[in-house]
């Protein structure tokens, strides 16, 4: 079963950073397109400066959620890390356990996000709002699986192995 776990959150945490990846791409080429048709064109696309802040808002869901799965979100870890390993191991889950609450909140309230603003039309472009407030339920959605399989790791012990990089 936790191996069935570790495969789930793997093989969607990869798709997670597929998308990011061809969401950055697409924000890239398409600001590009904006300064390339407004500086040697003399005009732009009425849609190249909102469907790169979508695209933003996608990409910040969904990276926050690839943080939380591979423990690389603003944490402070000094004292974490100086405490010995079996309090390490119950504040990792406690911590978990705020990180699924918080998702949680995020899908519960992107919800009504979409129920309640998805209908309006976007401002440049003919489409509803749908496709972009639908970012918050799906990025709660990841945060209560990266997070309920970061307290299986932490109450597992493996959760030392798997924190992220600290700035020095």
């Amino acid at each position: 079963m936790l191996k069935l776990l570790d495969r789930a959150v793997a093989r969607t945490l990869a798709g997670v950073r597929a998308v990011c990846i061809a969401q950055a791409t697409a924000l890239f080429l398409i600001v590009v397109l904006a300064v390339i048709g407004r500086y040697v064109f003399g005009r732009s696309l009425t849609w190249t400066e909102e469907v790169p802040r979508y695209l933003l808002i996608w990409i910040s869901f969904l990276g926050a959620a690839a943080c939380v799965a591979r423990h690389e979100h603003v944490g402070f870890d000094v004292l974490f890390n100086a405490l010995p390993a079996p309090v390490r191991r119950w504040l990792g889950a406690a911590i978990g356990v705020l990180i699924l609450g918080f998702g949680w909140i995020v899908f519960r309230y992107g919800i009504v996000f979409v129920k309640d603003f998805g209908p309006d039309m976007m401002e440049t472009i003919p489409y509803t709002n749908y496709w972009y407030y639908v970012a918050m339920p799906i990025s709660g959605a990841l945060l209560l699986l990266f997070a309920l399989k970061n307290i299986v790791d932490a109450l597992r012990g493996r959760h030392e192995s798997q924190i992220g990089q600290s700035v020095d």
